[in-house]
């Protein structure tokens, strides 16, 4: 019975065994084989440009916020300040026209105001008669001098009780609600009044510019603006005011940019950057900056024969001389023809036998 069973054992463990060395010999022939496969080459990717011909030109560069030409705060005379608002009649948006009464205020401090006036006037008609007469003239000015203040706070008063539009627009503000006290504190956007109106047809952006770019800039210069809330569309603007001095601490001078809102897109504190162009140069031939490549102290551009992409090639380095550089395009002077192809991506460390895939080459129609 024993000898049965160890005869099994030992059967079992030879086909263990022979399955076990067919698999290994499998495994290694499948190394050997992925041993024997060629690597394969891996190519360094590129994009190119062709050389037109363009406009290009040397700009300066801003950002600012956007704010309506003319805007101004609704608010009583100073004299006022303390007066509870009885009624606004307008809320934010509304087109108001010009002489609109907007704001109604109580008329209690005015109530007052008449009474204390009464006084003073009674008092300066009888210093009046007794001048000369037991009036001394310091005691005469003195009353006299409390009267006319009087009189100037109380008309003051009376312009505040009803507060009118002074130009037509619309309300880009509103600060406070019906029944609650004027301070004369600022508003949500820094006014100081009960509501801000403006005229949203004309929008401006005041700029900050340093004593290195005032001197190229000048009245009615063109100037694009863009925004980021309307990255496919460029507003044309103007140079509309530019401070005639300089800031003595900062250097800095401040200068006015106008915009035609007829669209209506734009609204007051939106965020926009200003390009100012302060040099242009006519249909000369250019290339992307990005396609310069400086080794020691010459400038090279690397091309390629332009076909298809994509391509596999090598490129050709090239020295140029270059004309006018912006932050995006270099005027090329000297060492391309026109519709030569440039390497404009990843060309930095490329040498002359480095194999590159070419991916795109842009025609370089858009200015």
């Amino acid at each position: 019975m024993l000898t049965r069973k160890l005869k099994k054992t030992l059967f079992m463990m030879c086909v263990t065994a022979l399955i076990f060395a067919a698999g290994s010999g499998c495994n290694k022939k499948k190394e050997e084989a992925a041993e024997a496969a060629p690597a394969e080459k891996v190519l360094l990717p590129v994009k190119g440009a062709v050389a037109v011909k363009r406009d290009i030109s040397r700009t300066l560069n801003f950002s600012g916020n956007i704010d309506a030409t003319r805007r101004t705060a609704i608010a009583p005379a100073s004299a006022a300040i303390g007066s509870r608002v009885e009624r606004i009649f307008v809320k934010e948006g509304d087109a108001v026209r010009e002489g609109q009464i907007l704001v109604r205020m109580e008329d209690f401090q005015l109530q007052q105001s008449q009474t204390q006036l009464t006084q003073l006037e009674a008092d300066y008609q009888r210093m009046s008669q007794l001048r000369g007469k037991g009036v001394t003239q310091q005691q005469y000015e003195q009353v006299k001098t409390s009267y006319d203040a009087a009189k100037v706070g109380h008309e003051q008063l009376k312009r505040s009780i009803e507060l009118r539009a002074p130009f037509s627009g619309t309300v880009i503000g509103r600060y406070l609600n019906d029944g609650e006290v004027y301070m004369g504190a600022p508003g949500h956007d820094g006014a100081i009044g009960i509501l801000s109106i403006a005229q949203l047809g004309s929008m401006t952006i005041e700029l900050m510019v340093s004593e290195q770019d005032f001197v190229q800039l000048r009245m009615g210069q063109d100037a694009q603006v863009k925004l980021d809330v309307f990255p496919d569309t460029a507003f044309a603007g103007r140079i509309s005011a530019i401070s005639p001095a300089l800031n003595r601490q900062s250097r800095t001078a401040n200068a006015g940019i106008e915009i035609s809102n007829a669209g209506n897109k734009l609204r007051p504190g939106m965020f926009a950057r200003v390009e100012i162009a302060t040099q242009t140069l006519k249909n000369v031939l250019a290339v992307p900056s990005s396609a310069l490549v400086v080794r020691g102290n010459e400038v090279f551009v690397f091309t390629v024969e332009e076909q298809p992409a994509p391509f596999v090639t090598t490129p050709k380095l090239v020295r140029v001389k270059t004309g006018m550089l912006t932050l995006q395009y270099a005027q090329i002077l000297e060492g391309l023809e026109e519709n030569a192809a440039v390497l404009t991506e990843n060309n930095a460390s490329l040498t002359e036998e480095t194999e590159i895939r070419v991916t795109h080459i842009s025609n370089g129609a858009s200015n």
